[in-house]
């Protein structure tokens, strides 16, 4: 979250540990009381799953921040929620296509039905990545990729429908991106979906499209970790 008023910062966070209590589950709270130290931590390509965003922020307010977001780091990823004590800013959120708006004073139960919606919209797979083929902006759901592969120097998107795409992020970028996601780094060169792991041998790991990939020495600890939490987390 990044807001200027320690208060409601402090008030945010307070409700989402409550949250995590009472669902036994863990969801990481980050703090920024400036839009400058918000934007030293995005250059750095890590992104939140929801950001609560002050509209009202010294300097660079919180629509030019919502607006770099999502024009200058192009990430559509982040689901962002607008908070403010006025009501004329309106007309300027629709360009940035937040989860919601909320007036100070907050209230716990709007604040946790946000929290709510991105967790489902995770759960079921609407995460999305944006790509551009042929001058023309796309999308695919991460639900409907099987694996990335790079390539002498060029990165691959392998989907579910049998087709091979060329991106611009590199391997590294991706990985860093979409982690959390369910996807995990097997080689170098490769990182899979693990929902789509058929099969998993100590040095090679067969995918459900019939393409077996080897699993490199540097990730094999790694991915044997992330592999069986994952089917763990599956049952």
């Amino acid at each position: 979250m990044c807001d200027d008023d320690e208060g409601v910062c402090s008030q945010i966070e307070r409700w989402v540990l409550q949250y995590n209590v009472q669902k036994g589950i863990r969801i990481e709270v980050e703090i920024y009381n400036s839009a400058e130290t918000l934007i030293q931590h995005l250059h750095k390509r890590e992104w939140y799953d929801l950001l609560f965003l002050d509209i009202e922020l010294p300097q660079k307010n919180g629509i030019e921040l919502g607006q770099m977001i999502r024009e200058k780091f192009g990430n559509e990823l982040t689901h962002i929620v607008f908070i403010s004590g006025k009501i004329d800013y309106c007309t300027w959120l629709f360009q940035i296509e937040p989860l919601n708006f909320h007036y100070k004073p907050l209230k716990r139960e709007k604040v946790i039905q946000d929290i709510e919606k991105v967790i489902a919209r995770i759960n079921i797979g609407e995460i999305s990545l944006k790509y551009l083929e042929e001058d023309v902006y796309k999308s695919i759901f991460l639900k409907d990729i099987i694996y990335f592969k790079t390539v002498k120097r060029k990165t691959y998107m392998h989907t579910k429908k049998g087709r091979q795409i060329v991106l611009r992020e590199t391997l590294q970028e991706l990985n860093n991106r979409y982690e959390k996601f369910g996807f995990c780094r097997c080689h170098k060169s490769c990182l899979v979906n693990l929902n789509y792991v058929e099969e998993y041998q100590f040095r090679k790991i067969k995918m459900t499209d019939g393409t077996v990939h080897p699993v490199g020495e540097k990730y094999a600890k790694q991915f044997k970790d992330a592999f069986m939490e994952h089917e763990f987390m599956g049952d």
